[in-house]
């Protein structure tokens, strides 16, 4: 490595942004992340997930802005969507066992469409979910709830073609998540 040059993260914008390597060396512009004022603290999202062949994989996404006002709300965000998934569990079993005895009542249901049985449970249930918690609170305490940046692990081929992990970075604020692009080499997506 020369003198003088920086370690920079290798990274890529889809829709979210991806973080194939370095990411230590993501930099976030020192500004709130979801109204663009002063950043006064910042939040680590814990990563952990276990990959067959690779083993456990442990991140901390770390360093991510907010104001004292946005934190409480971020954190407010995060509370609401805990709220929606556990929601979704809570109703998509027994939806899922509803939908696989009614399936089973005729003799010629195959093993594989009960699968597909449990899956349209659990997206109904999530909608259900959605529909009588997300929405409503978010309505009703509108200036109070925001979504927080969000961070997963996701399996994916390199660019050097070996399969290996990356972190992708969900930034609700387009214009931060702009801002973010530039402090880390991309170009800011164009307005479609």
């Amino acid at each position: 490595m020369e003198a003088g040059s920086e370690t920079r993260p290798v990274m890529r914008r889809e829709s979210n942004f991806i973080v194939e390597e370095n990411l230590e060396a993501v930099r976030w512009p020192h500004q709130c992340v979801v109204c663009g004022g002063p950043a006064e603290q910042t939040d680590t999202l814990a990563l952990r997930q276990n990959y067959k062949g690779i083993g456990e994989v442990r991140v901390d996404v770390a360093g991510i802005p907010y104001c004292q006002v946005c934190w409480r709300k971020a954190r407010a965000g995060k509370r609401l969507n805990q709220a929606v998934w556990i929601g979704t569990v809570l109703l998509g079993i027994p939806l899922a066992i509803l939908f696989g005895v009614l399936a089973m009542r005729s003799p010629s249901v195959r093993f594989v469409f009960c699968g597909m049985l449990v899956l349209l449970a659990f997206l109904t249930a999530y909608g259900i979910a959605w529909l009588l918690v997300k929405l409503p609170i978010k309505l009703l305490f509108r200036n109070r709830i925001v979504e927080p940046v969000d961070a997963w692990l996701i399996t994916e081929k390199k660019r050097d073609g070996r399969d290996g992990v990356s972190i992708v970075i969900q930034i609700p604020n387009k214009s931060y998540a702009d801002a973010f692009a530039r402090v880390n080499g991309l170009v800011a997506k164009e307005a479609t």
